[in-house]
């Protein structure tokens, strides 16, 4: 057998290939992509939280039930406090979309701007403009049908991840029970560290969005703009993915700030309030919520997302960086695994004890 198919890189490169081949089998299902793939996130989230608390002496499907309940009644609590503010200013700002005032302000506005510089041809910008937002606005039937669709996500995601936290060592012994004696151990400790990691990054991500949306709620309250809760809410989710929610959540405030001076005056202090957001994340809340290791270049990031978009549109978007991480860390853990159980030098003869195989670098 030629040495190539020997050598830890190769084998590596051959479990991502295949691995990648079974998610996008799995892609074509569609709905039940979307439910198996928030399932094994929120299994990851949750489970170094029921695992403490099995240490503790709490069975483990009454740990599982008392985590569950303790969602339910966060939920609940945010809800009664949110909710009615949200729904509120939801009507509010349709109701100021719909008035007939609002298309004067949009046309005094672009008057102003075009008064201020001529060279630029903006069209009719108040008749699409009011078209557009008018329109959103009256979507309630798609938009109620797409909280239908995201409310059995949520329904029957945590329902299969019961049965994932419940069984799922019942599930990794059955697999590994497949596995050849020499991967045995190997395939124990890597699928540990890929379940630690990969928990530590959902918990990251999840919590850098929290707090996005938190510090635009905050800024647009302190600075009067009406609407807060929603944009802040927009953009914290935006930021799942990477480099969008500040600006996704900046373009919403400039609207409603617009609609509520009926002139320019907030653009400035709203994009700096952006701004300093996106500083603030990328100086501070990044480095302090994610491992080094999690790190990425920013092109990388980029291209990645671009790639996700064209696939499967905003959902590709959003899933792009947690898939990354899993295939990353599989890839990574799996070389690691072979180079540090000397696998590779029960297959190739003369080989020394210590020696190994350059190529995909060392382990964090």
């Amino acid at each position: 057998m030629p040495s190539i198919f020997r050598k830890n890189n190769f084998k590596v490169f051959v479990l991502v290939v295949f691995l990648l081949l079974m998610l996008w089998f799995v892609s074509l299902l569609g709905g039940v992509f979307v439910i198996l793939i928030f399932s094994v996130l929120l299994t990851f989230l949750l489970s170094p939280v029921v695992e403490m608390l099995e240490m503790r002496g709490v069975n483990r499907t009454a740990g599982i039930l008392l985590v569950y309940a303790m969602i339910a009644i966060l939920i609940f609590g945010l809800l009664r406090t949110l909710l009615p503010p949200l729904v509120e200013q939801v009507v509010s700002l349709e109701t100021a979309i719909r008035s007939p005032g609002f298309e004067k302000q949009i046309a005094a506005i672009q008057a102003d701007i075009q008064s201020k510089i001529p060279f630029i041809n903006f069209g009719d910008i108040s008749d699409k403009v009011s078209q557009a937002l008018v329109q959103l606005a009256g979507r309630w039937l798609e938009i109620v049908t797409s909280a239908g669709s995201a409310l059995m996500i949520l329904v029957i995601g945590p329902f299969v991840a019961f049965f994932l936290l419940k069984d799922g060592d019942r599930f990794v012994r059955s697999f590994v029970a497949l596995i050849p004696n020499r991967y045995f151990e190997m395939t124990l400790n890597v699928l540990h560290k890929i379940g630690v990691q990969l928990g530590r990054y959902i918990r990251a991500w999840l919590t850098e969005a929290a707090i996005v949306g938190a510090l635009s709620i905050i800024g647009l309250a302190v600075m009067g703009v009406k609407y807060a809760v929603i944009i802040g809410i927009v953009a914290g989710i935006a930021n799942l993915i990477p480099y969008l929610g500040p600006v996704v959540g900046a373009v919403p405030a400039i609207v409603v700030s617009v609609v509520q001076t009926g002139n320019l005056s907030m653009l400035v202090p709203i994009v700096v309030l952006f701004a300093s957001i996106r500083i603030v994340d990328d100086v501070l809340v990044v480095p302090a919520v994610y491992s080094r290791g999690a790190s990425m270049h920013p092109l990388t990031v980029v291209l990645l997302i671009l790639i996700a978009a064209e696939l499967k549109g905003v959902l590709g978007m959003v899933l792009a960086m947690p898939l990354y991480t899993v295939f990353k860390v599989i890839a990574r853990e799996t070389y690691w695994g072979l180079e540090s159980y000397g696998i590779t030098k029960l297959e190739t003869r003369g080989r020394t004890a210590g020696s190994g195989e350059p190529g995909w670098g060392s382990r964090e």
